[in-house]
């Protein structure tokens, strides 16, 4: 059922003026395809919960109780701070560890099924972007399209020592991009639980009040969480994808700098390409002295759409400071009550 499965996620994703519906309607009717999906989401969506959740939670936890010095760690405290914190440690270890929950994650996110529908909710986001460009929703479908790239790359790919990157042992690997992908499916639910509080907040009379600038505050935190999800998620690529390749030396077969003659003989078509090459590439004298630099160029043949896409994603970035400036003041004005909100 898998191919059908698949068929399923592009047809639901496709434009209604092309796609196919008598066969859209036959796949969900039938319920054997619409399990294939929900077995592939699920296996992936739990342990991916857990893991963020929890992990993270203990980190803003720990934040939220040093905002309030010494004073967070009393039981006068608003919030009761520290037994939360407490208990946020408890909550990471027991129902399965973190490192459980990435082990199921490395065997799990690489299914056929689920891949798909990551590409079509990272072609959603897109659409979202286009009407909701506040959500971050660009931002984060780049950073989604980095992680698929990157995953693909990995399971072709070998080391330096021609080891196989992608495989259940190598957990330096496949944890990494399962914590990746965590940070990202929690970004994506924040967007879309956004944009569900816009379309049914107004028929909900406890939420009605005030919508728009409640709107406004969870819009500006969906596009604070995308970038901070987008940035790790272009950290932990680029240290994935470059990482395991060895890096140049200055022996032959590693030195791709210029010789200094080299670089007097293309000056006269490339200007400036000297001085350049003396600031920053380096450049090999007649005698084999080397100016004084870093140590031997790093090229980047073969990873061209791969610094295409890192060097964009760097741009979705754009507004995400601003963003939290905003949800940052509008934190201020929230008043904390006087009565605690556990009972005595």
């Amino acid at each position: 059922m898998q191919d059908d499965a698949i068929d399923l996620i592009h047809l639901r994703g496709a434009r209604e003026d092309t796609r196919d519906e008598a066969r859209l309607a036959e796949l969900e009717a039938n319920p054997v395809v619409r399990f294939a999906i929900l077995d592939a989401l699920s296996n992936v969506l739990c342990p991916g919960s857990k893991l963020w959740n929890t992990g993270h939670g203990a980190t803003m936890m720990r934040e939220a109780l040093s905002l309030m010095g010494g004073y967070g760690i009393t039981e006068d405290c608003p919030g009761f701070l520290a037994n939360k914190w407490m208990d946020a440690q408890l909550e990471a270890t027991y129902e399965g560890p973190e490192a459980v929950q990435r082990r199921q994650l490395s065997l799990t996110m690489t299914n056929e099924v689920f891949l798909a529908q990551f590409a079509q909710w990272a072609r959603d986001l897109r659409r979202i972007a286009s009407r909701r460009p506040g959500t971050g929703a660009c931002t984060l479908a780049t950073a989604m399209e980095m992680w698929l790239w990157t995953m693909n790359h990995l399971k072709v790919a070998r080391d330096a020592n021609d080891g196989k990157l992608y495989n259940t042992p190598r957990q330096g690997v496949t944890f990494p991009l399962a914590d990746a992908l965590s940070w990202m499916l929690a970004a994506r639910q924040y967007v879309m639980d956004v944009l569900e509080l816009e379309e049914k907040g107004p028929d909900n009379p406890v939420v009605a009040e005030g919508l728009e600038g409640t709107l406004n505050f969870m819009m500006d935190l969906a596009h604070v969480q995308s970038a901070r999800a987008a940035g790790e998620v272009g950290r932990i690529c680029a240290e994935l994808v470059f990482g395991y390749n060895r890096h140049p030396s200055w022996d032959g077969n590693g030195c791709h700098c210029y010789d200094a003659a080299e670089a007097e003989g293309l000056e006269g078509m490339i200007s400036g390409l000297e001085a350049a090459a003396n600031g920053k590439d380096g450049v090999v004298q007649g005698n084999g002295e080397r100016l004084c630099k870093a140590g031997p160029c790093v090229h980047f043949d073969g990873y061209e759409s791969f610094t295409a896409m890192r060097m964009k994603m760097d741009g979705c970035l754009t507004g995400a400071r601003l963003a939290k400036d905003r949800a940052a003041h509008a934190l201020t004005q929230v008043m904390i009550p006087e009565a605690l909100d556990y009972p005595q």
